[in-house]
């Protein structure tokens, strides 16, 4: 192996973050796993690093470092396939090895190199026994599939560290621009409105452009660390005792100005007078991404329909809209992340696909469901499900 392989190979080991770490069960049941199976009293991951051989599992064995230089597993990793030694005494390279001549006196030897994700060998997953012996086909494939897992498990740790790292980046980015943004969209309204002296009329709509967007990256900025939490299950909820009527009031009235721009008909049918605990200002928001939507996807002169009713202990609220609907295929999917879907009357620039995740993650912290399915005639209803509870100081039946 070249120097600069070796190079490469000692970032793969550090790339995985496993050195000098705890002891881990998803790795010590693998190594008893393998004391068991191959019956030997000795089984080991280990990583080879670069003056050293470390344990990040060990059975039968005490310490969690060997130097490198009287390592067996250096040895499995240089030949990247299986190493046996069938008698340390008898092989030249072993014989006088500190481990063969004293402590643990290995004499039976066998790893499989352990490959990182990138492609690298990283170690072995090894077993030694103090007498001489020889593995069998079975045996040897036993090896063979116990290292495979080491290396999922490796890959899975790996894969969780990168998405922690992702995660608490974007929420440091987002929550950083989040309040400069503010001020940037809080500026230009207050120019808009002339607090700074009557707007050059050629600007205004530049202006108007700059805050429409700063907006935007405001409410993206928001949804992001919304999702975030959700993800963490740290989303906090401010309980109370809520009339459905008023969440719908509160949100028709926030939609009110983009209805009217768009010239579609807001129309409220509630068969029932529903009452709940939860969130007030979470379950506007849940319906003013679903009204929105709604809104935004239906023709100009069309109607959008909230109605709400008590469907056994559930207070159930439907958004209908008039658009196009959404591919009966696709309905699971645009819940998740991301996901966006192109509508022919939509009028203004998609989200970032974040709306419908978030709305499904408010309303599931509730103890609820929200779905999707077309609409008899055409467009699509999103159905919101909450536990209902009646208008009173009595606890809430779940």
């Amino acid at each position: 192996m070249g120097w600069d392989s070796e190079i490469q190979r000692l970032a793969a080991v550090r790339a995985l973050r496993l050195l000098d770490t705890p002891r881990e069960e998803r790795f010590d049941r693998i190594t008893r796993l393998a004391q068991r199976l191959l019956g030997v009293p000795i089984a080991l991951v280990s990583l080879v690093d670069v003056d050293r051989q470390w344990f990040k599992s060990c059975v039968g064995l005490e310490g969690e470092s060997t130097p490198r230089d009287v390592s067996f597993c250096t040895h499995a990793v240089a030949a990247g396939t299986l190493l046996e030694v069938f008698d340390a005494t008898e092989d030249p390279r072993f014989a006088d090895n500190p481990h063969v001549l004293g402590d643990p006196y290995i004499r039976f030897y066998a790893g499989q190199p352990i490959a990182a994700p990138s492609g690298h060998l990283v170690g072995t997953l090894c077993v030694v026994d103090r007498v001489p012996r020889k593995l069998t086909p079975a045996a040897r494939q036993d090896l063979r599939d116990l290292a495979a897992w080491v290396e999922l498990e490796c890959t899975v740790v790996q894969a969780q560290q990168w998405e922690t790292t992702r995660r608490d980046f974007v929420s440091m980015v987002s929550h950083e621009l989040r309040t400069p943004l503010t001020s940037v969209s809080s500026s230009l309204e207050m120019i808009l409105s002339g607090d700074f002296g009557e707007l050059d009329p050629d600007m205004r709509p530049l202006v108007q452009i700059a805050a429409r967007n700063a907006e935007r990256l405001v409410r993206l900025s928001t949804d992001v660390l919304d999702l975030q939490q959700m993800r963490r299950g740290q989303l906090r909820l401010r309980l109370d005792d809520i009339a459905v009527m008023d969440v719908i009031e509160s949100t028709v009235a926030a939609v009110a100005h983009a209805s009217l721009e768009a010239r579609v008909r807001i129309e409220v049918v509630c068969a029932d007078q529903a009452y709940l605990r939860g969130d007030a200002d979470r379950l506007v928001q849940v319906l003013t991404n679903l009204l929105a939507n709604a809104v935004r996807v239906s023709a100009a002169g069309s109607r959008v329909e909230v109605s709400c009713e008590l469907v056994g202990q559930w207070a159930t609220i439907a958004v209908r809209d008039s658009g196009p609907g959404v591919p009966p295929e696709r309905l699971e999917a645009i819940f998740e992340p991301f996901v966006q879907f192109d509508m022919p009357v939509q009028r203004t620039a998609g989200s970032a696909g974040l709306g419908l995740a978030i709305t499904r993650g408010i309303v599931e912290a509730h103890g609820g469901r929200i779905t999707a399915f077309p609409a008899v005639g055409g467009g699509s209803v999103f159905e919101v499900m909450l536990p209902a509870n009646g208008p009173s100081d009595d606890k809430p039946w779940w």
